[in-house]
């Protein structure tokens, strides 16, 4: 009885002072390579709100469709001063060769960067038919995350609004 107080009062101070996982989720310390070879490391981000947008390896075409409406709409709303960068990954652990002959092929194409994560160094929270995207602070602190099955230029609207909102 007197182990299943103690539990409780644990609870009840981390629900008095709000703390959750979410609230204190970082940047995860990554290391990859896109589809040309060029190298980006999480540390990189660091000081920069971040945009970090993810999907499976059978969902590679949605990644890029999301990727690029967020990217290229969001580039004519941000100003030098706000400090943005954009990353894009699929996860390729347990990918079939068929997908890696695919971004073999691809890859002379003038497609923006799209980091390769072979060990699935990110693969968690990623959802099929979805691309999952984190937003980190400049102190690499999670800001906000969603999944997206189609991005329209509200959505776009909203994301910018956050960024303008951390300043």
């Amino acid at each position: 009885m007197k182990y299943k107080v103690g539990i409780v009062s644990i609870v009840l101070i981390f629900s008095i002072f709000g703390l959750s996982a979410e609230e204190k989720e970082k940047l995860p310390d990554f290391k990859l390579a896109d589809q040309k070879g060029i190298v980006f490391s999480s540390s990189t981000a660091k000081g920069n709100t971040y945009f970090l947008l993810g999907c499976g390896f059978k969902d590679i075409i949605l990644c890029r469709k999301h990727g690029r409406k967020i990217y290229w709409k969001m580039q004519t709303l941000l100003k030098d001063e706000d400090h943005v960068i954009f990353s894009a990954y699929l996860n390729l652990k347990n990918a079939p060769s068929a997908v890696f002959d695919y971004i073999l092929q691809e890859k002379e194409k003038d497609y923006e960067s799209i980091l390769l994560d072979k060990k699935g160094t990110l693969s968690s929270g990623l959802a099929e038919g979805k691309s999952f995207l984190r937003v980190y602070s400049p102190k690499g602190v999670l800001i906000h995350k969603e999944y997206f099955e189609s991005v329209d230029d509200t959505k776009v609207s909203e994301l910018y609004k956050l960024v303008r909102s951390g300043k």
